[in-house]
């Protein structure tokens, strides 16, 4: 049977069109995360978010253990813990930069190769993820609060606010994450290098790397993820929050893109998209509070800063986003269905019939 080479296909002009528009659009989103950290290092150290609190007020810390809540026997200053977490999500944007393909490189082949070239960047995947969550778990907020199901809502003081939404996605995903899957990786690990284990708790997928399709260790992995989601939204409703029962839907999935990102990309990216969720999302709100008085939970006159979040995360990046990986998607699963039709073709000398 003769070969023939495949023929590369013309980008149309919608899809290039779509491109284009992505690619400034996510530009833009970068350029709004590069800011959120001058204005959320304003907001604390200014003195003008809190008329009980400052950036000296000492805090506990706490992390997670799974479902298992635990605070350490000492207060820090609330400042002194912010500033540490912003050096560290900056240096986990710094090697999500320098991993996989350079960004710049994974916007030019993508131009020439296909959108799918723009997943081979960890720093691209994360700014995608962000904006991805964002947008489909606000459509689902949107329609449990229409069937009359009660969320619950965030109030509080606005600088321990914001401290919670710097400190929480590092907390959480430590306990959630690597705790309920990447320790189960590890174990999966064991008999072979050590630095294959590590591996592995940084990122699962390392742990069942040149394993066959199917195996054992895939299944626990996976299934870990599952169970780690539904945990994760589980202790939103269950361990002391102000959430109501409507916010568990919405946080397994959370729980569920946050750890299947984890699996694949490793903890810096299911960090820095869960920082985006909590913290890219409201910093603005709490910068206009304190620059100019404009209450970070106002429902009208919001500040312009988080009204362009609000609009680029909820429509313009957040919707196109949404609309490329299920492009994507789509895309992979007919090339699969595609490829197995071409190997039972191949295998029985004859056209596959679907029956």
């Amino acid at each position: 049977m003769t070969m023939l080479p495949d023929v590369p296909r013309k980008r149309s002009l919608v899809g290039t069109a779509f491109l284009i528009v992505f690619l400034v659009l996510l530009l833009f989103t970068v350029a709004l995360v590069v800011l959120s950290f001058p204005v959320g290092l304003y907001s604390v150290f200014s003195g003008n978010l809190s008329k009980v609190f400052d950036y000296n007020s000492l805090s506990r810390p706490y992390f997670w253990i799974g479902p298992l809540l635990a605070y350490v026997p000492f207060r820090v200053p609330v400042g002194s813990v912010f500033a540490a977490l912003s050096v560290i999500y900056v240096g986990m944007f710094v090697l999500s930069f320098r991993q996989g393909s350079n960004p710049i490189s994974a916007v030019s082949r993508s131009l020439k190769e296909g959108e799918q070239a723009l997943f081979s960047s960890p720093f691209i995947v994360t700014i995608i993820t962000i904006a991805f969550l964002t947008f489909t778990a606000s459509v689902m907020d949107v329609f449990i609060s229409s069937t009359g199901v009660q969320i619950g809502t965030i109030s509080g003081d606005p600088l321990a606010l914001l401290a919670g939404f710097t400190s929480s996605p590092l907390v959480e995903e430590l306990g959630f994450r690597v705790v309920l899957i990447g320790v189960i990786a590890m174990i999966l690990c064991l008999g072979r290098p050590a630095r294959t284990a590590l591996k592995a708790l940084w990122r699962p997928s390392a742990a069942i790397e040149g394993l066959a399709v199917g195996s054992g260790a895939s299944l626990l992995i996976w299934g870990a993820t599952g169970f780690s989601a539904v945990t994760f939204g589980a202790c939103h409703v269950l361990c002391g929050s102000t959430w109501d029962i409507g916010k568990f839907p919405e946080a397994a999935y959370g729980g569920l893109v946050l750890g299947y990102v984890y699996v694949k990309y490793g903890l810096h990216v299911a960090v820095l998209a869960h920082w985006g969720v909590d913290y890219l999302g409201s910093v603005f709100a709490f910068f206009g509070q304190a620059a100019y008085g404009i209450p970070w939970n106002t429902t009208s006159h919001e500040f312009l800063g988080q009204y362009l979040v609000d609009l680029d995360m909820l429509l313009l990046f957040g919707l196109a986003s949404f609309l490329l990986i299920v492009y994507v998607g789509i895309k992979k699963l007919m090339g699969m269905k595609k490829e197995t039709l071409d190997v039972d073709k191949g295998l029985t000398g004859e056209p596959a019939v679907l029956s």
